[in-house]
């Protein structure tokens, strides 16, 4: 139980690459940490990590058994998964990473009903605006909208999720109200994204009609909550998850803005490192969350596209926050600020 111990331990320091972030993860105390990873070294008769000024650095031998170490311990995990599957329920902690107002308009609803499924299994949700190295920091399972760019990631679809314009009563009123995509320059707009230079919004009717347009604004930040705020201070229209404003929108401090036009829809996908076994626990996780998007209207990948006469309707009801009804029957839906791929796939 030792080797098992040491092993578990010295996976997860040159995982987060930090003996102390280890010992939290871990519910251990760091000199436990740093006690056992010396008794590793000393079995093994060699230097696996050298500890410098600015961290720790994992040695040629540290690597292979380190490559060695998480090999055995999945096979391990995967080993119990089989002979308890028909025999025990799922349980354990489930580290789950995902953007702040996503998980808060999404998610959260839907926690309730997987922990009285899952009596046995704990969630910890790490929310952040970022992108989250997911082996680094201990996450089992990440909730990203947008594209996922690491080849390492095995990369499950879930959903497909659409933003809309919005903008303060009292900025129309100062400003005006844009009559087409192409007037959107002559505005403030609040980019959901910190990049230098302007930001490119390419927006689309449900004829399939699309525009891309280059706009310009004073404030830009790289929080979805920022951005809304930034909007119904009156600093600009902002390209936002029509669900996470309803309640800004009910309450009228915020209005849509050119509502038969959008921004393509962006994925919604659970990852995972490809390197790593599943275990059950997370696997429940992951079919709960699939099913629970594919029963959305508004966010499952078979999406309908409406019709003509609903864009219409759409148009027509837009100032009385059309776009509410449809938040509340989702359960709601948000996601990162438009405009920023990196942020997106926190």
């Amino acid at each position: 139980m030792d080797r098992l111990q040491q092993m578990t331990v010295f996976r997860r320091v040159v995982e987060t690459g930090n003996i102390t972030r280890a010992a939290r993860d871990l519910a251990m105390s760091q000199p436990s940490v740093s006690r056992l990873v010396s008794e590793l070294e000393h079995r093994l008769g060699a230097p696996l990590l050298i500890r410098a000024p600015r961290g720790l650095r994992v040695t040629p031998a540290g690597e292979a058994f380190y490559a060695e170490t998480v090999r055995l311990l999945d096979e391990l995990e995967a080993a119990e998964d089989a002979v308890r599957a028909d025999r025990t329920e799922a349980s354990g902690q489930v580290r789950l990473a995902a953007p702040i107002v996503f998980f808060n308009k999404v998610v959260m609803p839907w926690m309730p009903a997987f922990l009285a499924a899952y009596p046995a299994v704990h969630i910890e949700a790490v929310l952040e605006d970022r992108v989250i190295d997911l082996t680094g920091e201990g996450i089992d399972l990440g909730l990203r909208v947008g594209p996922v760019r690491d080849a390492g990631l095995i990369v499950r679809r879930v959903g497909r999720l659409t933003f809309n314009l919005f903008a303060s009563p009292d900025y129309l009123a100062r400003a005006g109200t844009p009559a087409s995509p192409e007037e959107l320059t002559e505005h403030e707009c609040c980019a959901g994204h910190v990049q230098p230079g302007p930001a490119e919004w390419t927006l689309e009717t449900i004829q399939g009609h699309a525009v891309t347009v280059t706009v310009h604004g004073r404030f830009r930040a790289s929080s979805v909550e920022a951005t809304r705020l930034a909007a119904e201070a009156g600093l600009g229209i902002a390209l936002l998850s029509a669900p996470s404003v309803a309640e800004r929108v009910e309450a009228g401090a915020l209005v849509p803005v050119l509502p038969t036009w959008h921004e393509r829809s962006r994925d919604v996908s659970l990852v995972w490192p490809g390197t790593r076994h599943l275990p059950r626990r997370v696997r429940v996780l992951v079919e709960f969350l699939a099913e629970r998007f594919g029963s959305s209207p508004l966010l499952s990948l078979r999406q309908a596209v409406p019709d003509r006469n609903a864009a219409r309707e759409s148009t027509r009801s837009a100032s009385r926050g059309a776009t509410r009804g449809a938040a509340r029957d989702t359960a709601a839906e948000a996601a990162a600020p438009a405009g920023n791929g990196a942020l997106a796939d926190g």
